[in-house]
């Protein structure tokens, strides 16, 4: 078995990879990890980011499990363990596991996407391995998988690059992502202090982005005038989460313009590329290319919308100022809930006796080819939101429903489709929504089909409803 995991998010959210391979190994010791860091390459070359990393964190467990320390720490724990009910959920859920030395291994991937946040070409990327079985159990099956998915004609111009790049941050990586790290917290500094551009920004801190229960350090912030940024390492030594400091997230929600258009103001009027927006955010990601002339550059951006907003504020119409105000409190105060996952229907379920809320997707997903299979329901005619309250047959989705910005869907083939999700659709103002198809509207499988792959997966089949006398 393999369990992918993705270190950093988007937003700029750390794991702590020791802590969840250990928890890990301790239920299931030959576990592989796949570790997507497609947007941290950058982190192995900073003394503090490198510990949230799956390589250093692998080569960590090699060593922590072979410590004779840690075998009579193991052991005085275990037979604490032993002692307590296995039943009570408390018992595995309120307390750190421990793997057993003796069967744990140590098998970690992690994928490097080099050319998003160091040095390449386009697509460069890299594979690396830190697994104890690789020579001979994995070698050979890895080999064929790559040699699979990869061109017979590799671009040598792009490995050329990753050689480059790799070369580069081997001699000036440390001070490259350092000053990377600094200029991330002159920014938020920049924005911090300027009274003019805090007025319509705020850059979201690690308490605004991590729950406190995640923060025992009790950092809500990482910089302060008199520490500097340098009391960001006891947050990286104790958080179970992180904030990565590359990433600053600005909150425009105060400008009254949403998080896309104000991604096109700044890459139509300024030539800033932002690739990630919500509803009243952007996210600016500071790397390795980055000097002080373009942070300067930034701030004079931001306050040149600052001061444009100010003036327009000074001279609008009282009609046009409550145009503005309804806009800001849309985007401050009156967000659409968002739902969390309901669920997979019964028949899209991974066994009829599973206990646990996997579905099988792929399952649901080819299903869905079948274009006799699906039928189309519509937001705006309010036919979607009829079928989920008739009470009937449940409303179970055949595509991915992924609203742009931010690009994560809520809904996935096979998962039943709620009244809570639908709202949330209907209250979302974004431009996008991603598999869904104004003409037709969502498409959702039949009420047949789910019986018919109710019935192949479970071995029932719904009882025939009674026919009334006319």
């Amino acid at each position: 078995r393999m369990l992918l995991l993705t270190n950093i998010t988007f937003d700029g959210i750390v794991y702590d990879p020791i802590r969840i391979m250990e928890e890990v190994l301790a239920i299931k010791p030959d576990m592989i990890f796949l570790w997507d860091e497609a947007w941290c390459a950058y982190a192995r070359f900073s003394p503090i980011l490198r510990r949230r990393t799956a390589m250093w964190s692998a080569a960590e467990l090699r060593k922590r499990f072979a410590d004779p320390k840690y075998r009579k720490q193991y052991e005085k724990w275990r037979s604490e363990f032993d002692a307590q009910d296995p039943s009570d959920d408390a018992n595995w859920l309120d307390q750190q596991l421990l793997p057993d030395p003796d069967e744990a291994r140590v098998r970690v991937y992690a994928t490097h996407s080099t050319h998003k946040t160091l040095t390449a070409l386009r697509q460069g990327s890299m594979i690396h391995v830190h697994d104890q079985d690789f020579e001979h159990h994995t070698r050979n099956a890895f080999n064929e998988a790559y040699m699979t998915h990869t061109s017979t004609s590799p671009n040598y111009q792009i490995l050329a690059s990753l050689d480059v790049g790799r070369r580069q941050v081997e001699l000036e990586g440390h001070d490259m992502v350092g000053r990377s790290i600094e200029l991330a917290m002159m920014l938020r500094e920049r924005i911090t202090a300027d009274p003019l551009i805090s007025k319509f920004f705020t850059v979201l801190a690690a308490k605004d982005m991590i729950h406190p229960e995640f923060r025992p350090s009790g950092l809500e912030e990482y910089f302060s005038d008199s520490d500097g940024w340098c009391r960001m390492d006891k947050a990286w030594l104790e958080d179970e989460f992180v904030l990565d400091p590359t990433r600053v997230t600005l909150h425009v929600g105060r400008t009254g313009l949403d998080g896309d258009t104000f991604k096109k103001l700044l890459m139509d009027r300024f030539d800033i590329q932002i690739n990630k927006t919500s509803r009243n955010t952007v996210l600016f990601m500071i790397h390795i290319g980055m000097t002080r002339g373009t942070i300067a550059h930034l701030v004079n951006v931001l306050s040149e919308i600052a001061i444009d907003l100010n003036d327009k504020l000074d001279r609008w119409s009282q009609v046009e100022l409550d145009v503005h105000q309804q806009r800001v409190y849309s985007l401050n105060e009156d967000l659409p809930p968002l739902p969390n996952f309901s669920r997979f229907h019964p028949a899209f379920l991974t066994s009829p006796d599973s206990t646990t809320p996997e579905g099988d997707l792929r399952r649901a997903f080819y299903r869905a080819y079948d274009d006799t299979a699906c039928d189309h329901l519509k937001i705006e005619d309010g036919s979607l939101l009829q079928a989920v309250d008739a009470g009937g047959d449940e409303v179970v989705s055949a595509a991915f429903i992924t609203p742009y910005p931010p690009g994560f869907p809520v809904l996935v083939p096979g998962q039943v489709v709620t009244r809570e999700i639908v709202k949330y659709l209907m209250a979302l103002d974004v431009k996008e929504i991603h598999g869904y198809e104004t003409a037709f509207g969502m498409r959702v499988f039949t009420a047949a089909v789910v019986d018919m792959e109710d019935e192949k997966a479970n071995g029932r089949m719904r009882l025939a409803q009674p026919v009334k006398n006319a």
